[in-house]
């Protein structure tokens, strides 16, 4: 879904450039840009943009989702902690580590919407 949501993003920049300036001038100012023979490396630039724009989301989500796990886990009786202990240990880190996946998810909407407009920006603009 993140590489989706990333995929949708640089259609979206990819449109613009095209809408800016034609197809084109679209394709000389973003793939042969400064000299022709750059075109191989300004396709990898794109699929790598496309890359990190959702695995950076990815990334984040299955890692908060795993210590949420990790954490839950600690209420399970199966452990070394047993069930009292662990149960009320693991309450308020569940609810401590919400509250941080929350933020963390905030800053990363923030970064995602940035570097989206920064893709966009980029195929708008001659250099």
């Amino acid at each position: 879904m993140t590489l989706t949501l990333a995929l949708i993003s640089m259609v979206v920049a990819h449109f613009a450039g095209v809408a800016r300036f034609g197809l084109k001038g679209y394709f000389k100012n973003t793939f042969l840009r400064p000299f022709p023979a750059m075109f191989p490396l300004e396709i990898l630039d794109q699929l790598t943009n496309l890359l990190t724009l959702g695995l950076r989301i990815y990334g984040n989500i299955f890692a908060g989702e795993l210590l949420l796990n990790l954490i839950a886990s600690l209420a399970l009786p199966n452990n070394s902690l047993s069930s009292p202990i662990g149960f009320i240990v693991a309450i308020p880190l569940e609810l401590i580590w919400q509250g941080f996946s929350v933020f963390i998810g905030a800053i990363q909407a923030f970064v995602f919407t940035t570097l989206t407009s920064v893709y966009i920006s980029q195929m708008i603009t001659k250099e």
